[in-house]
């Protein structure tokens, strides 16, 4: 038995929901090193009137609370039958203040077990750097120091898990168990869908052992923005289902571009098959977690990543309802463009500009508006990694701590480590940059100058009485006149028919220089480029009688 202890009563009100229509992800509560934890972990008890509900999570069912009335010499008693479920509502007794759940036995079966029904899957998997993790300690002598064999081997520790390379061989490496629980259960009763290893997109899984100073991979990405779910999107997971997931769930929430995923997947041998949403939960719970990037299954040329590293291929997504997602994945775009990319933007539309993910349409020179249509490749738009050479640069520190560990790239935040290659040193690059930015907003700065000019002298009347300088922005007024998000509204759908051309397209290019918030860095000659282009269109709105 397997037992967790609870802190003190949380009092606050129980709420009954109705059964999901749709069954829900795991979502683990914590990291664990070797993976998902098993053991029941209780973390909520709620006080309500006479009555005390008990909530845990676990994998290894039924589970039996108990409780005593002190820590000192504690006589743990029973509390109500044993349970399959994940709740316990009992009266509230006055000699109950502290509480265990223990569990049955995780009973781990290893990876040749699961494969003999999962073949694909493991055939896959036996490729991956995870299921050799047992021989990178043997290399270097460390297979058996407890201290790394925890994340390099199934369930070290517990109940039937692994113990040493002679005594459990099949439970070396990172296997399916690791990510999916104890699969003994499963193997006792196939059907039971309440049996079955759980499923999960939550980085928690990955976190418990790609964390330490060593490699701070979790630890990092917690301090990135793919680890957090924009408020008003997830809210609209939730409340708007799926006619919101399809417009942002592919590049927003994990939850929603795997099954978006599995649908193309499935398509390709089914023609006919249908698209299975998430959750608007799971849909706004789960970010751009690991998994989303990385595909524990199967191998590929560069960290399991589900796409390649570069690529020259144009790419928007449309989010509009006239074309799905399956329509338009491309497993031959890069990995960042999947989602940083100009999103079916046009210079004709008028609501609002260019969604803030342009960088890889600036990187490759295209989507901006050229009269030439000329596509302009700079040395960054050639690296071998694009991206993840600056994105992504992972190095090591001699004697890495928690103050001064190694970096592994997952925060996503640009480092100048990857300048020296080509600018020779950090220094260089970072003054190459500033450099770039400081340019590049002074032209921006010229460009508001020009369709400042024009919104007071040439546009429209009605437009300057009305608007004043926004005489030339989009109905959502944009970032550029409206930094602080305080300004009204710009000209209307109707009064946008009032503005040139000339001037749309010029917004359009001086925006997705804005948004792309690279300022020069991705690709300096494109980005002055479509400023000068930008430029001689508002001169010849001034120009014109």
């Amino acid at each position: 038995m397997v037992a967790v202890l609870a802190g003190a009563l949380l009092p606050g009100a129980l709420g009954q929901e109705e059964p999901a229509e749709k069954q829900e992800m795991y979502k683990p509560m914590h990291a664990a090193v070797g993976g998902l934890d098993p053991r029941p972990y209780l973390h909520t008890l709620i006080k309500e009137g006479g009555n005390l509900t008990l909530e845990w999570q676990g994998l290894t069912p039924p589970y039996q609370v108990e409780s005593t009335a002190s820590l000192n010499d504690p006589a743990w008693q029973m509390v109500g039958d044993p349970v399959a479920g994940n709740s316990l509502t009992v009266p509230a007794d006055g000699d109950m203040a502290f509480f265990r759940v223990d569990g049955g036995t995780p009973y781990y079966v290893g990876a040749m077990v699961c494969g003999a029904c999962h073949r694909g899957t493991h055939a896959d998997w036996t490729e991956t750097h995870h299921a050799h993790a047992l021989d990178t300690l043997k290399n270097i002598g460390m297979d058996k120091n407890q201290r790394c064999l925890g994340c390099h081997v199934v369930g070290l520790g517990l109940p039937t898990g692994f113990v040493s390379t002679a005594q459990t061989p099949h439970l070396g490496g990172v296997q399916c168990e690791n990510c999916h629980g104890p699969g003994g259960l499963h193997l006792s009763n196939v059907r039971d869908e309440t049996l079955q290893p759980k499923v999960t997109l939550a980085a928690e899984t990955c976190g418990g052992c790609h964390t330490d100073a060593h490699h701070p991979t979790y630890d990092e990405w917690l301090d990135s923005r793919h680890a957090t779910m924009d408020e008003h999107v997830g809210e609209g997971f939730i409340e708007q289902g799926e006619a919101r997931m399809a417009q942002c769930g592919a590049c927003h929430s994990g939850a929603v571009r795997m099954a978006m995923l599995k649908h193309w997947d499935e398509l390709q041998s089914d023609p006919n098959a249908q698209l299975a949403y998430p959750t608007g939960e799971d849909a706004a719970y789960f970010t751009i977690e690991c998994a989303v990037c990385h595909n524990a299954h199967e191998a590929t040329e560069h960290a399991q990543l589900r796409n390649p590293r570069a690529s020259l291929k144009d790419f928007s997504y449309n989010t509009s309802s006239t074309t799905s997602f399956a329509e338009q994945y491309d497993p031959e775009v890069q990995l960042c463009a999947q989602c940083h990319n100009m999103r079916g933007a046009t210079w004709s539309s008028s609501s609002r500009p260019p969604h803030h993910s342009v960088q890889y349409n600036v990187l490759i020179g295209r989507g901006g508006v050229d009269p030439e249509d000329q596509q302009i490749l700079r040395a960054h738009s050639m690296i071998d990694e694009q991206c993840a050479h600056c994105h992504t640069h992972g190095h090591e520190v001699d004697s890495p701590t928690e103050e001064d560990p190694n970096y592994t790239g997952h925060t996503f935040r640009p480092t100048f480590v990857g300048c020296v290659d080509c600018h020779g040193s950090e220094e260089v690059g970072e003054l190459l940059a500033e450099g770039a930015k400081l340019a590049t907003k002074s032209r921006m700065a010229g460009l508001v100058d020009l369709l400042n000019e024009w919104a007071l002298t040439k546009a429209p009347e009605e437009l300057r009485t009305k608007y004043g300088t926004l005489a030339w922005e989009y109905s959502n007024v944009g970032q550029i006149s409206n930094p602080d998000g305080t300004v009204g509204p710009g000209p209307s759908s109707a009064e946008q028919a009032m503005i040139p051309d000339g001037i749309k397209q010029a917004r359009f290019n001086l925006y997705l220089i804005e948004h792309d918030a690279s300022y020069g860095i991705h690709n300096g000659a494109y980005t002055r480029r479509l400023i000068d282009i930008a430029k001689g269109m508002v001169q010849a709105e001034l120009a014109a009688p």
